[in-house]
C-alpha cells in the first residue's frame, strides 16, 4: 500500500484530492514511470504529461476515449440496439416517460421476468431487478420514475454478473460483483453479521445497510434483520450487484471461457475509439442460467480499482495496463 499512499499524498498536494482509489491506482502506476500528474487548471480532473502527449483522468472518464462512444455509453438503450444490430447478445430494452407506467408495463408483460431502472443511472442506484408481477413492476416503475426522468425498462436475464476490463480491445481483468450479503454462522443475526462486516471494508467497499430497499427485499425471502441463518449460508440484501449499494467484488479473471472472452473483446472492437471499458456482462454460471453471455452496459468511466482491491481472489494490476494504453511509449515490458 505504500506506493498507493505515496500516490494520495501527491494528488493533495496538487489540488486533485485523495478519495478516489481508481484515480489513486493510475497515479501510483503514472509516477513512478515518471509521468507528471497535475490538477487540470480549470477543474479538479488528474492530468497525465508525458513527452508533449496529455491525458485527462477523473474516476475512469478520460480523453483518450472518443466523445462519441462515451455518448453512446450513456445512452443505455442506444448501446443494447447496437450490440443487438451486430449479432452481440444484449437484453431487450425500451426508454419511456415518466407517466408510461401503463404503456411500459404493456411492452414488458410478455417477458417472463423484467428489470427497471433510471435511463441514465449509475452505481447501481435505483434498481429493480426481476419483477414478476404488475403489482411488482407499477411499484418499481413509480420509484423510478419519482427521481429520473425517464424510466428504462428491460428483459431481465439470468446469470451472474461480472465487470470485464478491456484495455486496448484485450480482457486484462474481470471482476464477480456479488450482491451485498452475509454469510451465517448459525448464531448472529442479519443485522449482527452485518455490523461485524462492516467494520472492515477495506479501501473501496462500501459499508452495508440494512434501508427500507434491504428491508423489502429479506421480506420478499422471508426474512427479517432478526433472522439468524444458518452456518454457511449466504444472505442477499439485495438483488443487484453494484459496489456502490454493498456489493463485494470477486475475482475471477481466470474463470472466464475462451468464447466469453472473446464476447467482450469483440464488443470493445464494436466501438471505435473506446480505448479502456468497462463491461457489465451476465455470464451462465448455473444450470437455471438459460441465457448465453450478454452485454449489459457499457461503462466509459470504469473503477479501475475494484480489480486491485478484490474482496477475495487475486489482486489484478489493471492500472498497468491503463497508463499502456495511455502512455505506450512508457509501457514496460
Amino acid at each position: 500500500m505504500q506506493r498507493y499512499d505515496e500516490a494520495a499524498r501527491h494528488l493533495i498536494e496538487v489540488g486533485v484530492g485523495p478519495t478516489n482509489f481508481t484515480n489513486i491506482v493510475v497515479a501510483a502506476e503514472a509516477l513512478e514511470r515518471g509521468i507528471t500528474v497535475r490538477k487540470s487548471t480549470s477543474s479538479r480532473r488528474m492530468v497525465l504529461e508525458h513527452q508533449g502527449r496529455m491525458r485527462t483522468w477523473s474516476g475512469g472518464s478520460t480523453n483518450h476515449n472518443s466523445d462519441l462512444v462515451k455518448k453512446i455509453a450513456s445512452y443505455k438503450d442506444v448501446a443494447s440496439r447496437l450490440f443487438r444490430d451486430l449479432k452481440i447478445s444484449a437484453p431487450e430494452n425500451a426508454v419511456f416517460a415518466v407517466t408510461e407506467v401503463e404503456r411500459a408495463w404493456a411492452w414488458a408483460a410478455p417477458f417472463t421476468r423484467s428489470v427497471i431502472k433510471p435511463h441514465n443511472g449509475r452505481q447501481g442506484q435505483n434498481v429493480h431487478a426481476g419483477l414478476q408481477t404488475e403489482a411488482e413492476f407499477h411499484a418499481a416503475f413509480e420509484k423510478v420514475a419519482a427521481k429520473s426522468s425517464q424510466v428504462l425498462v428491460e428483459e431481465f436475464y439470468t446469470g451472474v454478473e461480472h465487470r470485464c476490463l478491456v484495455v486496448e480491445g484485450r480482457l486484462v481483468a474481470a471482476t464477480r460483483r456479488r450482491p451485498a450479503s452475509v454469510l451465517g454462522d448459525g448464531v448472529s443475526s442479519i443485522a449482527q453479521l452485518v455490523t461485524a462486516k462492516n467494520r472492515d471494508r477495506g479501501p473501496i467497499h462500501k459499508d452495508l445497510v440494512l434501508d427500507g430497499d434491504s428491508r423489502e427485499y429479506l421480506a420478499r425471502h422471508s426474512l427479517a434483520p432478526d433472522s439468524i441463518p444458518t452456518a454457511g449460508e449466504r444472505i442477499y440484501l439485495r438483488s443487484t450487484s453494484n459496489l456502490h449499494t454493498g456489493g463485494d467484488a470477486v475475482d475471477a479473471t481466470d474463470e472466464l471461457r475462451a468464447p466469453e472472452q472473446e464476447l467482450v473483446e469483440r464488443a470493445a472492437r464494436a466501438l471505435p475509439g473506446l480505448k479502456i471499458v468497462g463491461f457489465d456482462v451476465l455470464l451462465p454460471r448455473g444450470e437455471a442460467d438459460l441465457h448465453e453471455p450478454s452485454i449489459l452496459e457499457i461503462n466509459a468511466s470504469p473503477m479501475v480499482s475494484m480489480h486491485h482491491f478484490p474482496w477475495s481472489g487475486q489482486p489484478r494490476d489493471a492500472a498497468r495496463h491503463v497508463v499502456d494504453s495511455l502512455f505506450p511509449r512508457t509501457a514496460r515490458s
